[in-house]
């Protein structure tokens, strides 16, 4: 399943932190807001405040009216000074009939005129003097409604403020976390390789950073590889120097000699002849190991075409092929084949090389008085086929620059299969495993 389909760890975490911080923010809204209204309201009661704020706008609204000469019909400029007060509400009667009202709480008669109020009739008046008569106003007020404003305007900013405040503290422990990973990308750019990188948490970041680790303990790991190449290269050209250097000086000394005439006899001199030939092809049994190594070691694993064969007669010919000769050098043998059925990918010419090279050993180094066992079988989706041999202990020195066992190696590597050699005083044995398919 495409995992872009789903909403990402760190977007499920910024989502979650936006819900949280919201729902912490909006209860510090309530608490502030129940707590400062509590407060506001234990404060008027206690006080005189309201009363003194009513009695300040009733004077006020008086001198309005008899600083401007107002009519108790300029009914236009009186609602003018009631908008600009907010907070306050007239009723304006005369001779117990209201004239005016801000509110709507009028009742009116059949013939239209407007009566006392039930709701107002136990309220306190006022006496005031228009222009033009006198009257008696009611004022309602509502001055407590601003500072109810103010405690609300002050809860929603401390609330926001609060949220800010925790997504900010998320934000910044994902931005320094990326501030490390840079710090430390930096030092492997640097050429530290063996610095780690940082793991924390569990989203897209700490995946980046494991991607990243595993990246630079891969290129560390390439580095090793190319050493250890670069080395062995290094001891096999030595080695081959060596190996290739005796059979030709000695090469050039039986040249020499016939060259020069320095032999006594026609005997002689065919036994330098036969000595010349016999290092010439040693030379070229060298030279030729040299060429098939670089050959396999300079092959890309994407050059290497596989086909599919069935294993059980692949793997027989290819043994049985080897058996032949072993018959033909004196040895004997004890072969036991798969009996389970299966199928196996692989180069054939490279995978016959690798047979080549073994058996080739055997012939050289193996105890003929000794059988050689070979045993194939499948298990787990892997061939194995184990090799086994007694060491010829007569042999006075074994000549052997190791550039077989490494061809076979490198193939066996190149099949995604592994080879193992163990070694005794007296038994040489090779353990080959392959990927089967059943």
């Amino acid at each position: 399943m495409n995992k872009n389909f789903f909403l990402g760890k760190l977007k499920i975490k910024l989502i979650l932190c936006l819900i949280f911080s919201f729902i912490l923010s909006v209860g510090l809204f309530l608490l502030l807001q129940t707590t400062g209204e509590d407060l506001l309201e234990n404060h008027l009661n206690k006080t005189s405040f309201i009363e003194n704020q009513e009695k300040q706008a009733i004077s006020e609204f008086r001198s309005y009216v008899s600083e401007n000469g107002l009519t108790i019909n300029d009914q236009d400029k009186i609602t003018g000074w009631v908008r600009e007060a907010k907070y306050v509400n007239i009723y304006i009667y005369k001779k117990n009939k209201l004239v005016y009202a801000t509110d709507g709480y009028t009742s009116t008669t059949e013939n239209k005129e407007f009566l006392l109020s039930t709701i107002l009739k136990d309220r306190p008046f006022y006496d005031i003097k228009f222009s033009d008569t006198s009257a008696q106003i009611y004022m309602e007020c509502f001055f407590e409604y601003k500072y109810f404003y103010i405690v609300t305007i002050f809860g929603v900013a401390i609330s926001f403020l609060f949220f800010i405040i925790i997504m900010l503290f998320f934000i910044s422990r994902k931005t320094a976390y990326i501030g490390i990973l840079e710090n430390e990308i930096k030092i492997l750019e640097g050429g530290n390789l063996n610095y780690p990188i940082t793991l924390k948490g569990k989203d897209e970041l700490s995946s980046l950073a494991q991607s990243i680790n595993e990246m630079r303990k891969s290129f560390i790991e390439r580095l090793e590889s190319e050493d250890k190449a670069r080395i062995a290269n290094s001891e096999l050209v030595t080695a081959m120097s060596h190996d290739l250097r005796t059979p030709l000086t000695a090469l050039i000394g039986y040249l020499d000699i016939i060259e020069y005439k320095k032999y006594k006899t026609d005997e002689a001199f065919v036994k330098y002849i036969h000595n010349s030939r016999e290092k010439a092809y040693q030379i070229k049994h060298l030279s030729d190991k040299l060429f098939e190594y670089f050959t396999v070691f300079n092959t890309n694993d994407d050059d290497l075409e596989l086909e599919l064969f069935d294993g059980i007669q692949l793997i027989d010919q290819l043994i049985d092929e080897q058996l032949t000769i072993l018959q033909n050098n004196g040895f004997h043998f004890q072969f036991n084949s798969c009996d389970t059925p299966f199928q196996i990918e692989v180069h054939l010419i490279s995978v016959r090389r690798v047979f080549d090279n073994l058996f080739s050993n055997i012939t050289k180094y193996a105890d003929k008085s000794w059988p050689v066992k070979i045993n194939c079988y499948v298990k787990h989706q892997l061939l194995f086929i184990d090799i086994e041999n007694h060491i010829n202990t007569e042999l006075d020195k074994i000549n052997s620059t190791g550039i077989g066992m490494k061809t076979c190696e490198k193939i066996i590597e190149r099949h995604k299969g592994k080879i193992a050699v163990t070694s005794t005083e007296e038994i040489y044995s090779v353990h080959i495993s392959l990927p089967a398919k059943n």
